[in-house]
């Protein structure tokens, strides 16, 4: 018997900044071209917004003024980006 998982990650890191920012999900939607759907499914975790595309995380962190790390929570995700900071 096969059992496969699938790991989703509440993205609790998205929603404070975005509120730190002072911004609505439909104020964050506006400034990165986004759907509002879009990003309350990133931010409740029924997307996962570690796997979303380079572009969309970069529109997300220049609207909130962050980096790439502090929006993502994929442990290996995180692994990885620090790693890529230490050959720097």
């Amino acid at each position: 018997m096969e059992i496969n998982m699938q790991v989703r990650y509440r993205n609790n890191k998205l929603k404070s900044l975005r509120l730190a920012a002072g911004l609505s999900q439909s104020q964050l939607a506006k400034e990165t071209g986004l759907n509002v759907r879009t990003l309350q499914h990133y931010e409740q975790g029924s997307k996962d917004l570690n796997a979303a595309k380079l572009t969309t995380l970069l529109k997300i962190c220049n609207a909130l003024g962050c980096r790439l790390e502090d929006i993502l929570n994929d442990p290996t995700i995180l692994d990885e980006l620090d790693k890529y900071e230490e050959t720097k």
